[in-house]
């Protein structure tokens, strides 16, 4: 989950009970970068429009532009409609990269850890939703999409750590070390892939916090 700024006017079709459509698809799509508002992954093969409320048929939560979040085929599923009063993306209110520590996972088939920081009940409902979004695998399909997922995310992890190496290197040179930092600013942007993930291990990394604290910005 990361900080989204939900820019411009509800699209003209939801005054038409209208929400599947290519004119919210595509406003969606810029707003949320293309990724999943909670696993954060993106170019999804399944992209799906989530009611962050779930509307149980109330055309006022069903049609609200602001009810309207980006999301994967997997994580609409885990979902559902069973985790509510969650953490607002689109809110300023509490800081969701801060409020939620997320560490990679440290081989692609260990689990991912996601734990809260502040003590507030959205964070801990919001925790137990994101623990389920990325690392249930209690079906086949299940299992198949959270093997994905995993891939995925430590593959991004293992460009960060070589990132990481060139920087700590002695025989690295000034412009070895500058290509590495602006490259690793690139996946602390809202734009990239787990990009909450990045800020997290940056934060807790020493030399990297000495090189990219300007970058983090949160």
């Amino acid at each position: 989950m990361f900080k989204v700024e939900r820019t411009g006017d509800a699209p003209v079709c939801l005054a038409n009970n209208e929400y599947n459509n290519p004119e919210v698809v595509e406003r969606l799509y810029d707003i949320f970068h293309g990724k999943c508002y909670l696993c954060e992954q993106a170019d999804l093969d399944a992209p799906e429009i989530e009611h962050f409320e779930p509307h149980m048929g109330d055309d006022t939560l069903k049609y609200n532009w602001e009810n309207l979040y980006y999301s994967c085929a997997r994580c609409n599923s885990i979902k559902g409609t069973r985790h509510r009063n969650l953490l607002d993306c689109c809110s300023s209110e509490i800081n969701v990269v801060r409020a939620i520590k997320r560490k990679p996972p440290t081989m692609p088939d260990s689990d991912m850890e996601i734990t809260a920081v502040i003590e507030e009940p959205r964070v801990q409902n919001t925790v137990e939703l994101l623990e389920r979004c990325f690392n249930e695998d209690n079906t086949a399909l299940r299992g198949i999409t959270r093997s994905n997922l995993s891939e995925n995310l430590f593959k991004h992890y293992t460009k960060l750590l070589s990132h990481r190496l060139v920087i700590v290197n002695r025989e690295s040179t000034d412009r070895d070390i500058q290509d590495a930092v602006e490259r690793i600013e690139i996946m602390l942007r809202d734009t990239y892939e787990f990009s909450a993930f990045w800020r997290w291990c940056v934060m807790e990394d020493r030399k990297l916090r000495e090189k990219l604290e300007h970058a983090l910005n949160f």
